[in-house]
């Protein structure tokens, strides 16, 4: 594949959905793009702003935390995996919503909870909750918070 090809294949990519740089770069790759045809690629991508991480964290965080009611520690864990840098990956969290984080998780654990209803104990019904809003990857501080509210 010829770099205008690449360009133009990787420019109909990003005007679907969000990519971020790195998940870009791999494809360039698996289509055969030279190594300094996809840093030039890469280059016009950015400056035509068909690729901005900031963006892509931003509507990643949104997206989990809204649809799959994710907690910010699982975000920020798989923003790195995507290789995403650390400062990119805190302004993305940042601009998750307090209100509609806290509703998400109080929400999650109502559920939860509904479906601990036979659960006798209080105190292991209660463990069960923190454990599985941990391993949504929620912060101790608000899950303990939420789940007094309850």
């Amino acid at each position: 594949m010829d770099k205008k090809q690449a360009l133009s294949k990787a420019m109909t990519l990003c005007s679907q959905r969000e990519y971020n740089e790195a998940e870009i770069r791999s494809k360039l790759k698996t289509w055969g793009a030279e190594a300094v045809d996809i840093e030039e690629i890469m280059e016009e991508l950015i400056s035509q702003n068909f690729i901005n991480d900031l963006r892509f964290a931003v509507a990643y965080a949104r997206d989990k935390v809204r649809l799959n009611h994710w907690g910010k520690i699982k975000v920020r864990y798989m923003l790195s995996m995507a290789r995403v840098s650390h400062a990119i990956i805190d302004q993305a969290l940042n601009e998750i919503d307090d209100e509609v984080y806290l509703d998400v998780l109080g929400d999650l654990l109502k559920k939860k909870a509904r479906e601990l209803k036979n659960e006798s104990d209080a105190s292991l019904k209660r463990q069960k909750l923190v454990r599985f809003a941990l391993g949504r990857g929620f912060e101790m501080e608000l899950i303990i918070k939420v789940a007094n509210s309850l």
